[in-house]
């Protein structure tokens, strides 16, 4: 049992074929080739793939766009929009931001109706709601906003 146990804790310490990402110091990184990690981080077959936002512009060209890849079919990006660029109506981001530029998915979107499901907090929607909702009238964009109280109580890991 002992044997096995070792066993399990060196597979979990070893960096996969593929995979970019250790777990240490209670957080997911990033791992590039040549960075320290410590020994007894954990280390994910899962990658996160950085490059540059196409929606990055000569005020931030900073914005960076990020492509995950999981073991279990759930890959997802995210993108960075330059400060009060993202609920400008000519900025599709929030209606196609997800999709790579180029891609076949990105251009069958791109012609066809949308829709979206946007859950929003209190607070956020009292200061930004009314954008929200003009940024995705003015986009066409087929959408109803779900309001929650998103207090501290109500936060959880569950």
């Amino acid at each position: 049992q002992n044997e096995a146990s070792e066993l399990l804790q060196k597979l979990n310490t070893r960096r996969p074929e593929g995979g970019n990402l250790a777990h240490y110091d209670d957080s997911w990184h990033i791992v590039k080739e040549n960075d320290s990690v410590p020994p007894s981080a954990k280390w994910s077959d899962c990658s996160v793939e950085r490059s540059m936002s196409e929606y990055a512009n000569h005020a931030d060209l900073g914005a960076r766009a990020w492509m995950s890849h999981s073991v279990i079919p759930f890959d997802y990006r995210v993108v960075e929009v330059p400060r009060g660029n993202l609920l400008d109506p000519s900025c599709d981001a929030m209606i196609l931001g997800h999709l790579p530029r180029g891609s076949e998915e990105r251009w069958l979107a791109e012609h066809r109706p949308q829709r979206r499901l946007i859950v929003i907090d209190e607070t956020v929607y009292k200061l930004y709601g009314d954008r929200v909702r003009a940024y995705f009238e003015s986009r066409k964009v087929q959408h109803e906003i779900l309001v929650l109280p998103m207090v501290e109580e109500n936060k959880s890991m569950e």
